[in-house]
């Protein structure tokens, strides 16, 4: 099986399901989280466009503290990272990625999220 890891920063506050935040600025946030998982993904394949038809995700989530965390929220805060992972071409699209069960720890120095996508032939 082929799989690439993807490094992002961890997401901003504002794309957790559970933020009340106004839409306009809600939408910058996500541009630009979009914009850096297309760009990790580029990176991470060297530019060429796998398009894979199925795929699973893991995420793997370095907090800054152990707070605990509820994984449905902080999967859901990934969105526009899964999407511009698709933008990027590994996947056709991101309704082809199934996710697996996230996984927490703590990173104070290097807080960030590692997406680590499998080829499902």
């Amino acid at each position: 099986m082929i799989a690439i890891t993807i490094t992002l920063p961890l997401p901003d506050k504002s794309l957790s399901p559970n933020a009340r935040v106004h839409w306009a600025k809600k939408s910058k946030v996500v541009k630009a989280y979009r914009a850096a998982a297309f760009l990790a993904s580029f990176a991470a394949t060297k530019g060429q466009r796998l398009g894979w038809h199925n795929a699973t995700y893991k995420a793997a989530f370095h907090w800054p503290n152990a707070r605990r965390r509820d994984a449905d929220n902080a999967i859901a805060s990934i969105k526009s990272a899964l999407d511009g992972i698709a933008d990027a071409g590994v996947v056709l699209n991101d309704s082809g990625l199934w996710p697996e069960r996230p996984t927490f720890t703590t990173d104070r120095d290097n807080p960030r999220i590692e997406i680590t996508i499998t080829h499902e032939p």
